[in-house]
């Protein structure tokens, strides 16, 4: 009973010593759901004394503040797949406003982390004060959108759809820089393929195959016109020919 005492007098001058006689205030904003990848947290894996001390120290201030519904919510990182998302809230910490205990949260993490989340119901919770402010991000539940093994098939599918890409044609393009067996290109001006994907698949840069003249190179191509006879393999991009416009 005193050691409960001690906690309960400690947690009121801690807070008592942030307030310092200032203003604060709790405001509450809807944020509706957000979505991410789960990221794994190794601490409750850790002894069980280890998780509860990295819990208590993400929690304790929303806690005393009366941010939750419940009395053990979970803590969360997520890496954000779009902008918007990432750029809900700028919280301090994300939480699902629900109960787990240090095994509970262990077992969410082993079969979530890695996948892809949806957090239902968010509402952003800002402490307002002359000494600083706070925002804290809470969602009521969660929907699993696809495990971590189904993004992992969705990446190698990925992969091996831009790998099967091919390109045969005849482009124009300005010369940035101009070396016997590859060129730097600075725009696209003709070509059935657009600028972004011949520059993300090629860096901007084309192996010239076979070498050019010796003498064709150097500063006297740059921002010149060329006909390129271009051929694309996933990411391998080979100039057959190069000519450049006779003015």
């Amino acid at each position: 009973m005193f050691k409960m005492m001690l906690l309960f007098v400690s947690a009121l001058l801690s807070f008592s010593t942030f307030a310092g006689g200032a203003t604060s205030t709790l405001t509450r904003e809807s944020i509706g759901d957000i979505q991410g990848v789960l990221k794994d947290e190794k601490t409750w894996s850790a002894p069980e004394f280890v998780a509860e001390q990295s819990y208590q120290f993400k929690v304790d201030r929303p806690l005393s503040l009366g941010v939750f519904d419940v009395k053990r919510p979970l803590p969360i990182q997520l890496n954000f797949l779009e902008k918007e998302d990432a750029g809900t809230a700028n919280c301090r910490g994300y939480f699902l406003d629900k109960h787990f205990s240090i095994n509970e949260a262990k077992v969410f993490f082993e079969q979530h982390a890695g996948s892809k989340l949806k957090l239902l119901n968010g509402q952003l919770v800002k402490l307002t004060s002359t000494g600083g402010s706070a925002r804290w991000c809470k969602f009521t539940d969660v929907e699993v959108l696809a495990s971590k093994k189904e993004l992992e098939q969705a990446r190698q599918n990925k992969i091996a759809e831009y790998n099967a890409y091919q390109f045969e044609g005849t482009i124009n393009v300005l010369v940035a820089r101009l070396y016997s067996s590859r060129m730097i290109m600075f725009k696209l001006n003709a070509g059935n393929i657009t600028q972004k994907s011949l520059f993300e698949r090629c860096d901007k840069t084309l192996t010239i195959d076979p070498p050019l003249a010796s003498h064709m190179k150097g500063p006297a191509y740059m921002n010149k016109e060329a006909t390129v006879n271009l051929t694309i393999e996933g990411r391998k991009c080979v100039a057959k020919s190069v000519v450049f416009d006779v003015k």
